[in-house]
């Protein structure tokens, strides 16, 4: 029996971004009813993400977007790598945040978040370039108030006072159970991507939630059984992640 539920987040949005793809992709989930998380960056100055003209009605866009449902997450600041820190995750060894002080990582959320609000946004969580946070950085989300969407688990939980939205694969992948998800880069997205997407995105529509009804799912303290299962299957995914990772390495 599936018991798996998902939520679609869409990366590396801002003003130059393969628009064609993007509309493709919000008129597909539209299809459905489907509402996800947009990763949107504040000032996006990394040049290999500029896959277009700048679309002048951009932010208007996704506040029509975020009016209609969606959840803004702050996808760092200008989207620039300056270490080679893997954070706490350890996936890739490049970061914008990871490996800074404290104070250099509150400036560049705070101001992130500033330029999100003056567009009209309201940024619910953040959403570190290349999954690369540490200790400081999750210390700097708490004072802003936001939630994140990384890390490894089956369902979302409320850890520190931070709340946390697991985020295990880049396709509809699951285990059965649990609450995936499903990240996505528009830009580099195939006909094939698109295909298999929509493919699943029909035969599973009732499966797939609204960032609102995240709250719903939640892991709490006294669900013995469901954080043994989710503590055995995560295990199971980080084991195969890392040999994936060492291999790549190697």
């Amino acid at each position: 029996m599936n018991r798996s539920k998902f939520l679609v987040r869409l990366d590396d949005i801002h003003p130059e971004m393969n628009h064609n793809n993007f509309l493709r992709m919000i008129d597909l989930m539209s299809v459905y009813g489907i509402k996800g998380i947009l990763g949107v960056i504040p000032d996006n100055r990394d040049k290999g993400l500029q896959e277009s003209k700048i679309d002048l009605d951009f932010w208007k866009k996704i506040k029509d977007l975020e009016n209609n449902g969606f959840w803004i997450a702050q996808h760092g600041y200008q989207h620039l790598y300056d270490t080679q820190e893997g954070g706490l995750l350890n996936l890739n060894q490049q970061s914008e945040f990871a490996g800074h002080p404290k104070e250099v990582q509150r400036h560049k959320m705070t101001v992130g978040k500033l330029l999100l609000e003056e567009k009209g946004l309201t940024p619910k969580l953040f959403m570190a370039p290349s999954h690369s946070f540490d200790a400081n950085t999750l210390e700097v989300i708490k004072e802003l108030g936001y939630g994140i969407t990384d890390g490894y688990g089956l369902w979302p939980k409320i850890e520190k006072g931070i709340l946390w939205i697991p985020q295990l694969f880049a396709s509809p992948k699951h285990l059965g159970w649990g609450l995936y998800t499903i990240c996505l880069h528009t830009d580099q997205m195939s006909e094939k991507a698109f295909g298999q997407l929509e493919k699943h995105l029909r035969r599973y529509n009732n499966s797939y939630i609204k960032p609102k009804e995240i709250e719903h799912y939640l892991l709490h303290k006294h669900q013995y059984g469901k954080r043994l299962i989710n503590f055995i299957l995560t295990q199971m995914v980080k084991g195969v992640l890392v040999l994936k990772r060492n291999k790549l390495r190697s």
